[in-house]
């Protein structure tokens, strides 16, 4: 990776959290998902949010909660909170572009 590719990916999450590639998992024109978090323990706390939709970040919380995420690029900021704690996302498409 060049040095500018580098930069630009380590950026991608600026409110932290872990930078998370989903282009593999639907397809390309989608632009919403919904996601399901299910939590072991269910004190378990998530915050995701897409680069660029930093205003718009949800909560996860519970032993399970659902939420919308809005996208450009299908990168995901995973921020967990607290812990130690286990977690499964399940992806579910919402909505398609043009």
């Amino acid at each position: 990776m060049t040095p500018i590719a580098t930069v630009i990916a380590a950026s991608m999450c600026l409110q932290g959290g872990e930078q998370v590639d989903l282009s593999r998992y639907f397809l390309p024109t989608t632009t919403v998902l919904e996601l399901k978090v299910t939590f072991r323990p269910g004190s378990g706390q998530l915050i995701i949010y897409s680069p660029g939709y930093e205003d718009r970040e949800v909560l996860f919380t519970g032993e399970q909660s659902y939420g919308l995420i809005s996208f450009a690029e299908p990168i995901l900021c995973v921020k967990a909170l607290g812990g130690p704690f286990e977690f499964n996302i399940e992806i579910m498409p919402m909505e398609e572009g043009d």
